[in-house]
């Protein structure tokens, strides 16, 4: 499928907003949240846009606006820096996710893994302001081991299975030894990809060999838990970011000594706690909860999921329904379990996070469940509305290394920003109450977010 050309679907459903140079923009009376900033939250700002990025920012009463400026009222509401989802997989989800993430306040998505050519395709439509969604940071292809690759091939000669391969195996690249690392790196960089995502690993030679490779290319790593090297080893080598369950047959002392290694290299977690939880319900209620005669009346988050999307979720949901183990449902849950306690004791450490969903599994809905995922975090894993916020904003710029444009609210930044109803310092779940999003100067108030959220339903 080509993605790229799917979008074309998306363009004309855009608001009218993402199609005009952005405005001059002036925010009055608004309270400024910048989450890294632990000093209380500054009241009655007036924060004024130009030309896509942040002129100005300070108190009301003395502070200009421009004549021409488009004026939104922040009175009792609270403004943020845009949202990132971390963990994002564009070739599951379909080309409709782009409207679903802006629609959620989520200006900037961490692709983990898809077709590049789509990527590029929506950057530049993005840019020129033709297309909205949000900002895409991507690896392009993922790297996997060719044994893993080779099973993908024997699955798909099952019955049912026979779509597997053609979802899965164009975006992904097979890295078998130092050789193929090399050969591989040295693509990506080619391609401009701006990190490199590995899933699984062949050796500690290609592991190895990755890590050195992506360092000489000036590229960062992230992927899961390698699993063939210890996770000291890993994080001693140069992986920058571990995604998913934080490794669940580590004891307890053996965990503090890995905890206290990623605070030493100032590496970052990933602990996609919505899909960890979404992966303990069993396959006979994923399966009612998603294509049963009521779906949309259980949840309405159901009537957004494109056929696209649904089609992968199928297979998934086939995939755990013939798994029923009790042993495997007695390791997912204490997998889950294990991973709010990691975050707890990471957040106590000073470890950096980040707030990512892995759209595209089953029951992670595109720009819903990254605000699912901050409640999570808080009321499940135990961090303050500020920390959970951090790592949605300041901490993956941070990651791409865009933290001189983005994660914060700040004269020259970007102006990527949320406006709230509420404070989500006082209840991280007011960060599903939009007001608008402005993603580099563009403006969209709430009624261009529910066009945004009625295109989507629309495919």
């Amino acid at each position: 499928m080509n993605l790229a050309r799917a979008a074309a679907c998306v363009l004309a459903a855009t608001p009218a907003a993402a199609a005009q140079e952005p405005p001059t923009v002036a925010i009055t009376g608004v309270t400024v949240v910048n989450p890294a900033d632990s000093r209380p939250p500054a009241t009655n700002q007036t924060v004024v846009i130009r030309d896509g990025l942040i002129g100005a920012i300070g108190p009301s009463g003395r502070t200009a606006v421009p004549r021409d400026a488009q004026r939104i009222d922040g009175r009792g509401k609270f403004l943020i820096p845009g949202l990132w989802d971390s963990h994002v997989h564009f070739m599951n989800t379909g080309p409709s996710a782009l409207a679903l993430y802006l629609a959620h306040g989520v200006t900037t998505v961490r692709e983990m893994g898809g077709y590049l050519d789509s990527t590029l395709a929506w950057r530049a439509q993005m840019a020129s302001g033709s297309l909205a969604g949000p900002r895409i940071i991507t690896p392009g292809p993922l790297l996997e081991s060719p044994r893993y690759l080779q099973g993908v091939r024997e699955r798909s000669a099952r019955p049912g299975q026979e779509q597997l391969a053609l979802r899965v195996l164009p975006y992904r690249m097979g890295v078998g030894n130092a050789e193929d690392a090399r050969a591989a790196i040295d693509s990506l960089a080619g391609l401009g990809v701006d990190f490199v995502k590995f899933r699984t690993v062949a050796s500690p030679e290609a592991y190895f060999a990755i890590l050195r490779e992506a360092k000489r290319a000036g590229l960062r790593v992230a992927g899961h838990a390698p699993g063939i090297v210890p996770p000291e080893a890993a994080l001693d080598s140069g992986q920058a970011d571990i995604e998913h369950a934080f490794f669940p047959a580590l004891n307890g002392e053996r965990r503090d000594t890995v905890i206290a290694r990623f605070r030493r290299h100032d590496a970052w977690y990933t602990p996609t706690l919505v899909v960890s939880h979404a992966v303990t319900l069993p396959g006979d209620s994923a399966d009612r909860l998603i294509f049963g005669e009521r779906a949309e009346q259980r949840d309405e988050r159901r009537r957004y999921a494109s056929a696209w999307l649904l089609g992968w979720w199928k297979t998934q949901v086939d995939e755990r329904r013939a798994d029923t183990s009790s042993v495997r449902a007695r390791l997912i849950r204490e997998g889950y379990e294990n991973s709010l306690e990691d975050v707890r004791r990471m957040a106590e450490a000073g470890v950096r996070l980040l707030a990512g969903t892995d759209a595209g599994s089953v029951l992670i809905y595109p720009g819903f469940s990254l605000h699912e995922e901050l409640e999570l975090l808080v009321t499940s894993a135990g961090l303050s509305p500020r920390a959970a916020l951090v790592a949605a904003t300041t901490e993956p710029a941070r990651f791409a290394r865009l933290d001189d444009r983005l994660g914060a609210i700040a004269p020259g930044k970007t102006a990527d920003l949320v406006l709230l109803e509420a404070d989500p310092l006082a209840d991280i779940r007011h960060t599903r109450r939009l007001a608008a999003v402005i993603q580099a100067g563009r403006v969209f108030l709430r009624a261009d977010l529910d066009r945004l959220l009625d295109s989507a339903r629309s495919r």
